[in-house]
């Protein structure tokens, strides 16, 4: 009986092995959903963040928040939206660069951009901010500075309070004609005299 008992052993340890040595990678049967080319990139984003001057005024997780916007008729706020992922890690979007040998044309469909929709345009306006074009040198210092700058331009706006009031903007990050980014509450808005 030990015998038996011995074998029993051995070949459960055998599977136990073989088994905890096939990973999620190994199996045949489930595919492979990441480093497809036809695949179009999205941005994994579960929250964001609004900044001004550097300060969070706003910040939204998973269906929680804080904060608000505020400012006074006449005023006029640069804000900047940056993303959640998972872990709470603020990022900003950016499509993957694109090798010199592929012919896939990414113009205006693929580029994010944000959509600030459903608020009262008698109390508040909004403006997406415009890059300015500038020359700038070939230093590679230069061109990571330039780069960053221009995907922070990419996701500001500009607030601007008409009058007294309260509104709520309805916020996403769209990718080329669709949403990848829908937040689960309005931000709101409160417009002093």
């Amino acid at each position: 009986m030990s015998t038996c008992f011995f074998r029993f052993t051995l070949l459960l340890l055998a599977f136990a092995v073989l088994f905890a040595a096939c990973g999620e990678d190994d199996n045949p049967i489930i595919e492979d959903d990441h480093d497809h080319e036809d695949e179009p990139f999205h941005a994994d984003a579960d929250g964001f963040v609004l900044k001004v001057d550097g300060n969070q005024i706003y910040r939204q997780f998973e269906g929680e928040h804080e904060g608000s916007i505020t400012l006074k008729v006449g005023e006029e706020l640069d804000v900047l939206a940056t993303f959640l992922d998972h872990d709470e890690e603020e990022f900003l979007p950016e499509n993957p660069e694109e090798e010199d040998d592929h012919d896939h044309d990414h113009g205006e469909e693929e580029v994010f951009a944000l959509a600030l929709s459903a608020f009262d345009s008698s109390i508040i306006e909004i403006h997406r901010h415009e890059h300015e074009g500038e020359e700038h040198e070939d230093d590679h210092d230069h061109e990571d500075e330039h780069h960053d700058e221009e995907l922070a331009e990419q996701f500001t706006f500009e607030v601007v309070g008409l009058k007294a009031g309260e509104t709520a903007i309805k916020f996403q990050l769209l990718h080329g004609d669709h949403a990848d980014f829908t937040a689960a509450l309005m931000i709101p808005v409160t417009v002093t005299p």
